[in-house]
């Protein structure tokens, strides 16, 4: 059996749109902000590396919390 053959195997897609320190190495900056765009910021799974099998959500809210006083302090 082939992992991706069937999608009943998936639980929670990430890592398509990881966050880091380096441009070279991330698609996100510390902030969840697009490198290079002033107002594109990404608040889903996608920011997380991999899944444990567990339901991400709790970590997403957290992160979006912070997102959340991070843009608070810009205005």
């Amino acid at each position: 059996f082939a992992f991706g053959h069937s999608n009943s195997v998936l639980g929670h897609q990430c890592g398509t749109c990881r966050f880091g320190d380096d441009p070279r190495s991330s698609v996100l900056d510390p902030n969840l902000r697009v490198w290079g765009l002033d107002n594109l910021y990404v608040i889903d799974s996608s920011v997380l590396p991999s899944s444990a099998g567990l339901n991400p959500s709790l970590t997403i809210s957290s992160l979006a919390l912070r997102l959340g006083e991070h843009l608070g302090d810009r205005a």
